[in-house]
């Protein structure tokens, strides 16, 4: 009866294992592959010293002031590199198929603000587009890359970045911090339609 026993619970204890690896690879696989970079930006405003927490409220409040329906904003807290590492704190914007995300912390005698925005594809389209050798074009045919999914993406970009334009236009007006350049203003695309 305790062999029978000890067997089952080892099988039991094998299933669970088998359960967890896959879950483990599977979610390697889909969060390797299900966001991709549409673009990114960066700046350092030099000798300029301001509260993350406050930068993070005038950014919410100006980017939900416009009146565009279905966006959301929270706190999200990611890792810096394993999962062993520190956490740093972002907020985290979610619209359609975009996830925008932007961090904003003291660093050195200075003040940094970046952000990415990520396009996501469904599981479903990353599964057709993993088939060997029809994979990418079958993907071409039912996922096809329209100018409305482009034009999306440049409007989210767009009006995301004027935001934080804006609040760094804001809160370094009366401080003598040089403004940004336009040049610098610009954000770094990344073709994320080519497959």
């Amino acid at each position: 009866m305790m062999n029978e026993f000890f067997f089952y619970f080892t099988q039991y204890l094998i299933y669970i294992l088998y359960g967890l690896i896959s879950f483990v690879i599977l979610k390697f696989i889909f969060t390797k592959t299900l966001k991709y970079y549409h673009s990114n930006w960066n700046t350092l405003i030099e000798d300029f010293n301001y509260s993350t927490e406050d930068f993070y409220q005038l950014f919410k409040k100006e980017l939900l002031s416009q009146g565009v329906s279905g966006i959301n904003a929270n706190d999200v807290s990611l890792y810096e590199g394993s999962m062993f590492s520190q956490r740093r704190r972002y907020i985290r914007v979610k619209w359609k198929e975009y996830q925008y995300d932007i961090c904003a912390a003291p660093f050195g005698k200075g003040f940094f603000v970046s952000w990415w925005l990520l396009y996501k594809n469904s599981v479903l389209q990353i599964i057709i587009s993993k088939i060997p050798f029809i994979g990418g074009w079958l993907t071409r045919k039912l996922f096809p890359v329209t100018y409305y999914k482009i034009d999306t993406a440049s409007m989210f970009m767009t009006y995301a970045q004027s935001s934080v334009l804006k609040v760094i236009d804001e809160i370094t007006k009366d401080k003598g911090i040089r403004a940004i350049s336009e040049n610098d203003r610009k954000p770094i695309l990344n073709d994320i339609f080519t497959r």
